[in-house]
């Protein structure tokens, strides 16, 4: 009992030491971008149509890069984390003016005000590439004597595959038979369990609008 309690005060404090450097690391972020964006020399007057990179703050704990598409000076659409799936619909309480914006968005049922700032757009007109778009990871398994399986990508959650399906040829990303990730491009690892009596661990290679698919049987277990 007396060891529990002392976990818990180390952990509650460690999870507010943490919050406190992020914060700390946050707001340095924010004077930086305020500071490089106060001492420019001039602004531009409208921003070009297509996709930009920019500073998205909530000027307290919040300060990281986005993509934002500009149509007619207008913000059409705003992405985080360079992947076209985490896309989110603005209402913009103040339009661009001086390479700088304010909008509100609604991520799962939260919403936050955020200021843009069009940094990469001052000294001259810069346009960057689209977000990417998805990859995907399709597992799917050919042995009916395997059952439980329980798959992770990345640590996320566990998800359990349908012990019914046990296709004997390869079948077509994304259908029934598999079970299937839609991801960001990168390295990802992966995770599957059987109730701990075969397990399979590895990581894999997700490529824009393109499917990996990877067996799990016997053969390529890790016991």
């Amino acid at each position: 009992m007396i060891a529990t309690e002392i976990s818990a005060f180390r952990n509650s404090w460690e999870n507010k030491r943490k919050r406190e450097e992020a914060l700390a690391k946050a707001q340095s972020q924010i004077n930086l971008v305020k500071s490089t964006y106060s001492n420019s020399q001039s602004y531009p007057e409208k921003i070009i149509d297509g996709w930009h990179s920019i500073i998205a703050t909530d000027n307290y704990n919040y300060c990281s890069p986005a993509k934002v598409y500009i149509k007619n000076n207008q913000i059409v659409e705003f992405v985080i984390s360079n992947w076209s799936l985490l896309s989110y619909p603005v209402v913009v309480l103040s339009p661009i003016k001086k390479g700088k914006a304010l909008i509100t968005i609604d991520i799962l049922g939260y919403t936050d005000t955020l200021e843009l700032y069009f940094t990469n757009d001052i000294d001259q007109p810069t346009l960057v590439d689209k977000p990417l778009d998805s990859g995907y990871i399709s597992f799917w398994c050919n042995s009916s004597s395997i059952t439980n399986l329980y798959i992770s990508i990345d640590g996320g959650k566990i998800w359990k595959a349908n012990d019914k399906v046990r296709p004997k040829m390869q079948p077509e990303c994304g259908s029934t038979e598999t079970f299937t990730f839609f991801v960001k491009p990168g390295i990802h690892d992966y995770k599957i369990d059987s109730r701990g009596s075969k397990w399979w661990e590895g990581k894999i290679e997700a490529k824009e609008n393109m499917c990996f698919m990877q067996l799990i049987n016997k053969k390529n277990s890790k016991n």
